[in-house]
């Protein structure tokens, strides 16, 4: 009698332990992800960039600290004895990386924080060729010129008139510089022991990020403009604390080990999308002729520098 129920629940269970379960977290971690770049530049005027990413680690870090902390206790040697690789991921991390995103948010659309870090895996060649010497194939070079056109469309508005006046978003440049220093992470962060576990490199990268926005939060304070506590910027500060900084990281991490980093990559050509979704109709942000164009060929850079002897590599 339950025979056909019990095989669908078994079928089921085994797509939800595949590939199937994979593609759910990683599409919820990218929403959470297009979320942080709408609040961002949503509460732009309610609360400002340094003072949101100070009190976002310091939030993250609380509700990440019970689950990490014996592991802390465990491998605090281990954290003393490479302190210096450490502090140059925070620092990339966070204040070099993350709290540029805010900033941006402050003087450009969420349409172009959305777009711009998509043309990061590019910024990460260049970066591997010229700080390791890393090899870099003529498809390589290829694609990050196709993805560079793709970005200086985003700078220009389409209007190349703007290169002979340099009259650049200073918000678009500025995610330019956080794009550069989150490669910079995600470029670094293989130097980091093997031992050490992914958690205590998390929490660690997320306490010393915070103490390092201290001192920039305390003058952002005292020359700019204060953190005015109520419930839209407390709200905010506990979104981007939450599934931002933890949840979407842990989806993201359970979706490479699922399907590998290759066929997760591709993830992040969602965040422009899932954030013009979110912006257009609830910010009332215009989607110019030039973010689709850009899009494409960022995109279409990425999938060229994927390639080697004119076939994909796996």
């Amino acid at each position: 009698m339950n025979l056909p129920s019990t095989r669908m629940g078994q079928a089921i269970n085994s797509a939800w332990r595949g590939d199937t379960r994979a593609y759910i977290l990683l599409t919820f971690a990218f929403i959470c992800m297009a979320l942080n770049v709408v609040t961002g530049r949503a509460v732009h005027d309610d609360i400002p960039p340094l003072g949101l990413s100070f009190w976002r680690w310091v939030f993250a870090s609380a509700i990440f600290l019970p689950f990490t902390f014996h592991r802390i206790r465990e491998q605090w040697e281990m954290i003393l004895a490479n302190w210096k690789i450490l502090l140059t991921i925070s620092l990339v991390m966070i204040p070099l990386g993350n709290t540029l995103v805010y900033v941006g948010l402050h003087s450009t659309t969420a349409l172009n924080g959305g777009l711009i870090p998509v043309a990061r895996p590019a910024i990460i060649m260049v970066l591997s060729y010229f700080l390791f010497r890393g090899s870099v194939t003529r498809y390589q070079w290829m694609g990050i010129s196709v993805a560079a056109a793709g970005v200086v469309i985003v700078l220009t508005r389409g209007d190349p008139a703007v290169l002979t006046t340099l009259d650049f978003n200073r918000g678009d440049l500025w995610l330019i510089a956080s794009s550069v220093g989150i490669a910079c992470y995600q470029t670094s962060i293989g130097r980091a022991p093997k031992e050490l576990y992914p958690t205590v490199l998390l929490q660690v990268t997320m306490i010393i990020g915070m103490i390092m926005m201290a001192p920039l939060y305390a003058w952002e304070t005292m020359t700019y403009r204060p953190v005015d506590f109520n419930w839209v910027t407390v709200g905010a500060v506990l979104y981007v604390a939450t599934f931002p900084s933890i949840v979407a990281i842990y989806c993201i991490n359970v979706g490479i080990q699922q399907i590998g980093p290759a066929r997760m990559g591709i993830f992040n050509y969602l965040q422009p999308l899932l954030v013009a979704g979110i912006a257009v109709p609830l910010l009332g942000e215009q989607l110019y002729w030039y973010h689709p164009i850009a899009l494409a060929l960022v995109a279409g850079g990425i999938v060229i520098s994927a390639r080697r002897r004119g076939k994909p590599e796996p």
